[in-house]
């Protein structure tokens, strides 16, 4: 595959820098350093990267996260582990779109009470 520079990987995944940046430092792509430190972006690690945005995006704890990420690159996880660490995300996500649509509705009351009070100034 091709190895590209964290620039290069940016601009042609769609990447912003800043992510790839904070993935590094997160310890999330320590199976492509190489020796002297720098990653190796890769084919391979621009999908793994498209799935760490996705966990990332859905709240996934960097903790979690990294050791996730560490054992599916080194291929030592089962598909069962894979499958039961994405439905907790999934779980967690839920969770907390449902929290937040309890506060929409709650918003929405509030807008619907002030929207029947009578608007006249006495």
């Amino acid at each position: 595959g091709m190895c590209v520079t964290i620039e290069e990987a940016s601009e042609h995944f769609g990447v912003p820098l800043e992510k790839l940046h904070l993935y590094e430092e997160q310890g999330l792509f320590d199976c492509h350093k190489q020796p002297d430190g720098r990653i190796e972006y890769t084919d391979d690690l621009m999908d793994y990267i498209g799935i760490i945005s996705v966990l990332t995006d859905a709240g996934a704890e960097a903790d979690t996260l990294r050791s996730f990420m560490q054992k599916l690159m080194r291929s030592s996880i089962t598909k069962d582990e894979k499958l039961r660490y994405l439905r907790s995300q999934r779980q967690k996500l839920l969770e907390s779109i449902h929290s937040k649509q309890r506060s929409l509705d709650q918003l929405d009351y509030i807008i619907f009470d002030v929207n029947k009070t009578s608007d006249s100034i006495q």
